[in-house]
């Protein structure tokens, strides 16, 4: 049976037995897999987001405590919280460089010159920012950010002596103010140091500064576990632009809890609000509205539903929005016997 082998032929074309028959899927049912696939994914998507955010969140939460502890130390160390920053008649400073030693950042301590004027606080000779470490103060460090916001954000400002480039910042001091019945209660970070000596500037050593600005451990009689320290900010959504928005600059950035975290509005006078001037109303995260004379920023992040602060024993919290404005208040402020 030469080229048979069973009844079938060697050569030519093999066809499948009909009940083998192979056949592609339809339109109909490719576009049901689509549309599953589709639904799936637009399932797992927010909860991806979710976590993505919580990761982002422990990350802020966790620099918060960093800084926190930061705080412990120097107070170990000089037996006082450094100052949030000094005023315009004299060299004036901030307090994250006063925290690098114990913030795993003690090269650029060590290149800083905390006694120099603010002038030269270390634009590098492009007055541009420089990741080298020659110049100290315009590192973006990311311990100045929580990644919900926006890493590596600056800001530029006249320094009379060019432009000077300096990191934004979402970690802020307690600098509240709070009257009641005629008497103010503050926090820990409320009183800036201003020299006396009218509009000179005039050398300055920041460190362990031990004056009546300075804060003490003792002088928080409310308790250490009842007062706040620090807790998140916003930054200014853009990093040029004119007006530029203060909030989140690195330069003496406070909050104040005499309104609650992520507040309707921050407070400021007639004459700081764009186009005349800087803080310019940007809801839902960066509200600004002129109410009077004062500067109020709200405690604020981008965090759902609250924000991340820091109380004066060490602790981190997570803060909602909805807490008792009375409650906030009395944290904020570190002699109102509560």
């Amino acid at each position: 049976m030469g080229g048979m082998i069973s009844g079938r032929a060697i050569f030519g074309p093999h066809r499948p037995e009909r009940g083998h028959l192979r056949r592609a899927f339809t339109l109909v049912e490719l576009l049901v897999v689509v549309a599953i696939i589709g639904t799936l994914v637009g399932l797992l998507l927010p909860a991806v987001q979710a976590a993505r955010e919580a990761a982002r969140q422990s990350q802020c939460s966790n620099t918060l405590k960093q800084w926190s502890l930061a705080m412990q130390t120097y107070h170990d160390v000089y037996g006082v919280l450094p100052l949030a920053g000094s005023g315009w008649t004299m060299n004036q400073t901030t307090w994250q460089p006063l925290l690098w030693p114990y913030m795993e950042q003690g090269n650029l301590a060590n290149k800083y010159n905390y006694t120099e004027p603010w002038t030269k606080w270390g634009p590098n000779v492009n007055n541009q920012l420089d990741n080298s470490g020659s110049a100290p103060l315009t590192r973006r460090l990311p311990i100045y950010y929580c990644p919900s916001d926006r890493p590596g954000a600056y800001f530029a400002m006249d320094a009379g002596v060019g432009t000077f480039y300096a990191p934004r910042t979402n970690y802020a001091l307690n600098g509240t103010s709070v009257t009641v019945s005629g008497k103010t209660f503050i926090g820990p970070f409320n009183k800036t140091y201003t020299s006396n000596v009218g509009s000179t500037w005039t050398s300055f050593e920041p460190r362990g500064y031990k004056g009546s600005e300075a804060t003490r451990f003792r002088n928080i009689t409310d308790g250490l576990s009842k007062t706040l320290l620090m807790s998140e900010v916003n930054m200014w959504t853009s990093d040029s632009g004119s007006p530029v928005d203060p909030r989140g600059q690195i330069v003496s950035i406070k909050f104040d809890a005499s309104i609650t975290p992520n507040a309707m509005f921050d407070k400021v006078p007639n004459w700081y609000v764009a186009p005349n001037y800087s803080c310019t109303d940007t809801p839902p995260f960066l509200p600004c509205q002129a109410t009077g004379s004062a500067f109020v920023y709200a405690a604020r992040s981008h965090h759902l539903g609250g924000v991340q602060a820091a109380y004066a024993d060490g602790a981190v919290q997570f803060v909602a929005d909805l807490i008792d404005q009375g409650t906030w208040q009395a944290q904020g402020t570190m002699n109102g016997a509560d």
